[in-house]
């Protein structure tokens, strides 16, 4: 099945996802920043990301989250990154869907490159879907 890399502050989240992925015979990668992510697709080659759009740390946004990686693997400084960087498939996740803003961060994720933006929680069933369709259209 498909190699993924799931970027998830929320360390019970990511223990759930990473727990029902495996089951469906995904092999999965965690971490927890931008930062990190960027530094393990440097090393690996991914079938897919999800990506939580916004990483929390003492109970604030910081800039090292799921925007700022979309726009580094889909952006203008794109330019020097390997091929299969640029056109793997990003699924951005937002669990801010209770807040004002929830539209507004799916849809910059989407025009940033986001293939495809699921709100939290996920149903699991969509979320297994978006992988199957992503991971075909490769």
């Amino acid at each position: 099945m498909a190699k993924i890399l799931l970027m998830e502050d929320d360390e019970d989240l990511a223990t759930v996802l990473d727990e029902l992925l495996t089951a469906e015979n995904h092999t999965v990668t965690t971490c927890r920043s931008a930062t990190e992510a960027f530094a393990l697709i440097s090393q690996e080659r991914f079938d897919i990301l999800i990506t939580d759009i916004i990483v929390i740390q003492d109970d604030k946004p910081v800039p090292d989250g799921g925007i700022s990686l979309i726009s580094r693997l889909r952006g203008a400084l794109s330019w020097n990154l390997e091929p299969w960087m640029k056109t793997m498939p990003i699924i951005a996740i937002s669990g801010a869907i209770q807040n004002q803003g929830m539209s507004d961060l799916l849809k910059i994720s989407r025009d940033l490159g986001a293939d495809m933006t699921l709100g939290k929680p996920t149903d699991t069933k969509d979320l297994l879907q978006a992988i199957n369709i992503l991971t075909k259209s490769k």
